[in-house]
């Protein structure tokens, strides 16, 4: 998630899916992508902090944080011109985690075509040189979360749910710098909505949960059910 300072207050970028893409066609989403080999053999260097703390924060090893990171800023800098961190001299990645943190972790409903396990990292920008420089979107946009939410409650601006429960956590800020402090000091877990079939013997009704993607712990139940499949961006039938 990048963030700003606009004239109105806090303002995030989305950017917009082609209808083309395997995965979530025609949402409204931050910049982002998968991990690729690269980043496990990039040089990610922390400025601070637990580094093991860190990992475990993220659901992962150290390893696997290190190429978290260099995912978010390369595919940042591919899909949006914006660069996160300056190269070392030895092309290494020196990576303030205050100024870069994980503030969110989701993962897709099972019976999805297509599955991912997904951080939220956040970064504070200043001016607007944040452009489109991929073709997977085809509309960049700057806006506050209240007015993103509006549009998507409108039905004029389709996003997953994760990018709208994010969202909703964002309204809670008047500042960027307000919204890094807090998310670098949230709790996260991998949150995986899941849905539960009734008891029979109660009327068989089902419900959706909120579980622990790890540990397969229910920690809100019940929630609302996604209103979105993750596939192909198309409503749930199975609300």
């Amino acid at each position: 998630m990048l963030l700003r300072d606009g004239l109105d207050g806090l303002e995030t970028l989305l950017m917009r899916r082609v209808a083309s893409m395997a995965f979530a066609p025609r949402m409204h989403v931050f910049p982002g992508g998968r991990v690729d080999d690269v980043d496990f053999s990039a040089a990610v260097t922390f400025m601070g902090g637990d580094v093991e703390a860190m990992a475990q924060r993220a659901s992962a090893d150290v390893s696997e944080l290190r190429a978290l990171y260099s995912c978010a800023i390369r595919e940042t800098r591919e899909e949006v011109g914006v660069d996160l961190v300056h190269p070392t001299c030895d092309d290494g990645l020196l990576v303030d985690p205050d100024a870069l943190p994980l503030i969110d972790h989701w993962v897709t409903p099972e019976g999805e075509t297509r599955r991912y396990d997904v951080r939220f990292f956040a970064a504070m920008v200043t001016g607007d040189d944040a452009r489109l420089t991929t073709t997977e979107a085809d509309t960049v946009v700057w806006m506050q979360p209240a007015s993103a939410l509006a549009a998507f409650m409108a039905g004029d601006l389709p996003m997953l749910p994760p990018t709208e429960s994010v969202l909703r956590w964002l309204t809670g800020f008047a500042t960027a710098p307000e919204a890094l402090v807090a998310g670098a000091l949230r709790d996260v877990v991998p949150l995986l909505p899941r849905r539960v079939e009734g008891d029979p013997g109660e009327g068989g009704s089902a419900r959706w949960v909120l579980t622990h993607d790890r540990t397969g712990e229910v920690l809100v139940d019940p929630v609302v059910a996604p209103h979105t499949r993750e596939s192909d961006g198309l409503p749930r039938g199975d609300s």
